[in-house]
């Protein structure tokens, strides 16, 4: 009896330390800044030879937001303009809807999403290595990729998106960006996050180059403003130049959505309005609080409220099958919306990837990236989107 205690004792032992030696608790940083764990730390399984990190506490530690979904067992992350599902108990996931495939399930351990450390390159771009000998994870993000803070409308447009994929398809250069007004993504920018920003207001950019938070403008793409309303047009502005239609609108009282919050569109339209001679004031004239969600969901709300506005031509391309409104005053020369980028300083903010952020826009401006901009969906709609403008193009076609 003795010697059967003793062997079940021994195996116990054998199987406690087994365990223990199995998972191995390991060290991580991200840029290089340790972080830490509250319970679950990141761990080294020395039986499948696999790290296992905390989703959330290294994602947040990155910049991105993650959410659970307790019902569908999924972990939720968004990260830039990366949408990311994960799935407990499985190796797939999705990025912006596409699959992709881990080394290993994701798994739940102390109440924690764990996944494979491959999970930050398919996933999010990120660099990971695992030493062996440390037992510590290196997590590069801020100096292996390109970040760019950019105005709303490229984005919905889809043509910033194209850009990114096809410079990424011939470099591997990861591409991740945010948008916001253009007053606001200069405002980002500012902080040193980014390594260059796509913005539509020129004395917006010139005064951000001029406080040397940027090295200077460089143009890319343009298209054009349309003043939008009604087809019924109960202020009577069809075929008016921009500056008797907005004088029209504002002595009929004519509903007039605005975006409100110093955007490149909301730049654009003061600009008209003070040419014009006009200050627009009155209940006539709504300063929508929902601007900042961009050109797309403005032109929705002023459809809603079958009022006036002034939008970008890639935007009502965009949704003109879903909407009643219609373009009545277009084709001035101070209609035109000129799109530029800027790399930020790297004098001011060493931390940019500046060799990165000019070969981007080295992409964005060569023949191919103008061709690119050229044709993006004018076979869809029958007119282009956006038209090139890199100086380099200008001087050849």
């Amino acid at each position: 009896m003795k010697r059967v205690l003793l062997a079940v004792m021994l195996c116990f032992l054998v199987l406690f330390t087994g365990s223990a030696y199995a998972m191995e608790t390991v060290e991580v940083s991200v840029d290089g800044k340790s972080v830490s764990f509250s319970d679950q730390a990141a761990i080294f399984d020395n039986n499948k030879d696999q790290v296992l990190i905390p989703l959330r506490a290294i994602c947040e530690a990155l910049g991105a937001q993650v959410e659970w979904d307790a019902g569908a067992q999924k972990a939720l992350v968004t990260f830039m303009n990366k949408k990311v599902e994960i799935t407990i108990n499985s190796n797939r996931g999705t990025l912006n809807g596409k699959e992709f495939a881990l080394s290993a399930d994701a798994v739940i351990m102390n109440g924690r999403t764990m996944v494979p450390l491959d999970f930050m390159q398919k996933a999010l771009g990120s660099k990971a290595t695992w030493n062996a000998d440390t037992k510590s994870v290196t997590i590069l993000d801020r100096n292996v990729k390109i970040k760019m803070a950019s105005t709303i409308g490229p984005i919905d447009a889809g043509i910033v998106g194209t850009l990114a994929e096809e410079f990424e398809k011939r470099t591997g250069i990861n591409v991740e960006f945010l948008g916001a007004g253009t007053g606001k993504a200069l405002e980002m920018a500012k902080s040193g996050d980014y390594d260059l920003v796509m913005v539509h207001a020129k004395a917006l950019e010139e005064a951000f180059v001029a406080e040397g938070y940027g090295t200077k403008r460089i143009p890319v793409m343009y298209n054009d403003f349309v003043l939008m309303g009604p087809a019924s047009d109960p202020a009577g502005i069809k075929g008016m130049t921009y500056a008797e239609a907005l004088k029209a609108i504002m002595d009929k009282g004519a509903k007039f959505i605005s975006r409100a919050d110093q955007s490149g569109t909301h730049v654009k339209e003061m600009e008209l309005w003070e040419a014009a001679g006009l200050e627009p004031k009155g209940d006539w004239y709504v300063a929508w609080e929902g601007g900042s969600k961009g050109n797309s969901a403005t032109l929705k709300y002023t459809n809603e409220q079958q009022a006036y506005t002034l939008i970008d031509r890639a935007t009502y391309l965009a949704l003109k099958n879903e909407i009643s409104i219609v373009p009545l005053v277009e084709g001035e020369e101070d209609m035109l919306n000129f799109i530029s980028v800027i790399p930020v300083n790297p004098d001011k903010f060493p931390q940019v990837n500046a060799k990165l952020a000019q070969d981007f826009i080295d992409f964005m401006t060569s023949d191919e990236g103008q061709i690119i901009i050229r044709d993006f969906k004018k076979d869809l709609y029958g007119e282009p989107m956006f038209f090139p403008n890199a100086e380099g193009w200008q001087g050849k076609n």
